[in-house]
């Protein structure tokens, strides 16, 4: 098993990369982030899974839902990294264009395919109402009514969707404000924006939580920039020391990954521990996790040091057993096929779990299934999830993919 070269190294080459992780071109390829996706899609297939079959207050199957903050960080890392890294070392810029028709053929295609097929079956509540255009527009988050029918995580869908137009903003409007600086001026102070941009959603989080709301502002970017900001301060910081050579600290986790791991560990075992499960209400047909403003506060910062934790450790990494495990080649495939497995899960779970009117799986009466309900239910939807993510990945992703760019690009 081979360990990728320091992710830093401007000669980093994305040739060989799959054009579902392929880097803009000009910009190196951060390969050990695949099989982290992977982690992060397994580990909502977790929380989802025991969502159908234990209480809530199991802290560690609850607080699994860390992975979509994982997500988020990525997005942050691989997406902002090309603009901070154009500003910074004269990289090539990506024109608003191509980063939007890239992001449009990565999400919108392998999307409506799973949204269409499960309404279809097993079944995807509202898609077929009459407001299809909600669904296949990813607008379902601005309206409760909506926000959990369809293809329930794909609230996260729209999040990342919305994110993806403040980028090309933001990006604008951070070259014309630092392009004068020094460069170290300029690090410093984009770390202190994003700083700010962070806590500026925790406080907004804890201002609509506080007067005890269930607004459809809780699914939306703004109260999840806190999740983003971790990815584009590694992007920035990473941008700057491929220019600059990398600090003491950076060398240091290169080559012993496990601090990160371990301090990713560390923050999720504190909010499993700590933050023990929110009240379970009902909100018409759906269950709903209310937390109160400290636990909510605690959540958010708890799920977005983990995400920085180990993405420092796959970004960074380049010696010991970390990137070896990273590496690993099944859990790369998984990573690559990662979003289907994202798309897919929640409508087959149900499908397998036949839940009742409380919490509980019937298992379509399965021998002994319920000696063990949350395993055989993780298995069982794992298996589904990656099957259904591998065909749509082969016979659909793949193929409209190869169009991310441009044909004289391509050439």
């Amino acid at each position: 098993m081979t360990v990728s070269a320091p992710v830093i190294d401007p000669a980093a080459a994305p040739e060989a990369a799959p054009d579902a992780v392929a880097p803009p071109p000009g910009h190196p390829r951060f390969a050990l982030v695949d099989s982290l996706r992977a982690i992060a899609a397994l580990s909502v297939v977790l929380v989802h899974a025991g969502g159908l079959t234990v209480t809530p207050a199991d802290g560690f199957v609850s607080h699994a839902e860390a992975g979509v903050a994982v997500f988020f960080a990525i997005s942050g890392f691989l997406l902002y990294r090309p603009f901070a890294s154009a500003r910074l070392n004269g990289a090539r810029r990506p024109t608003p264009a191509r980063y939007l028709r890239r992001r449009l053929l990565r999400i919108v295609p392998a999307y409506w395919l799973a949204l269409t097929l499960l309404a279809i079956w097993p079944g995807a509540p509202g898609v077929f109402s009459g407001h299809f255009w909600i669904f296949y527009g990813f607008g379902q988050i601005y309206s409760d009514r909506y926000v959990l029918d369809g293809i329930a995580p794909a609230w996260t869908l729209c999040i990342e969707i919305t994110f993806y137009l403040l980028l090309v903003a933001y990006a604008a409007a951070i070259d014309a404000a630092l392009a004068r600086m020094r460069r170290d001026r300029q690090v410093a102070a984009e770390l202190a924006v994003l700083a700010a941009l962070a806590a500026g959603s925790l406080a907004y989080r804890w201002a609509l939580r506080s007067d005890g709301s269930l607004s459809w502002v809780l699914n939306a970017l703004p109260t999840h920039l806190d999740w983003f900001a971790p990815g584009m301060a590694l992007a920035v910081l990473t941008a700057h020391w491929q220019g600059a050579g990398e600090p003491r600290a950076a060398r240091v986790l290169a080559r012993r990954p496990w601090i990160a791991l371990a301090f990713a560990a560390a923050a999720y075992t504190l909010v499993s521990l700590t933050e023990r499960g929110p009240q379970l209400i009902r909100a018409g047909s759906h269950p709903i996790l209310l937390y109160t403003a400290p636990q909510d506060l605690a959540r958010h910062t708890l799920y977005a040091a983990t995400a920085a934790g180990l993405l420092t450790a796959a970004v960074l990494g380049s010696r010991g057993w970390v990137p070896r495990v990273l590496g690993w080649r099944v859990l790369a495939w998984l990573g690559l096929i990662s979003y289907g497995i994202y798309l897919w899960h929640q409508n087959l779970l149900v499908w397998i779990c036949q839940p009742g009117p409380e919490l509980g799986c019937a298992l379509h009466g399965l021998p002994g299934a319920q000696r063990a309900p949350l395993l055989v239910l993780l298995c069982l939807g794992t298996v589904a999830a990656v099957a259904c993510a591998a065909t749509s990945y082969y016979a659909v992703e793949r193929p409209i993919l190869r169009f991310k760019e441009p044909r004289r690009a391509r050439r």
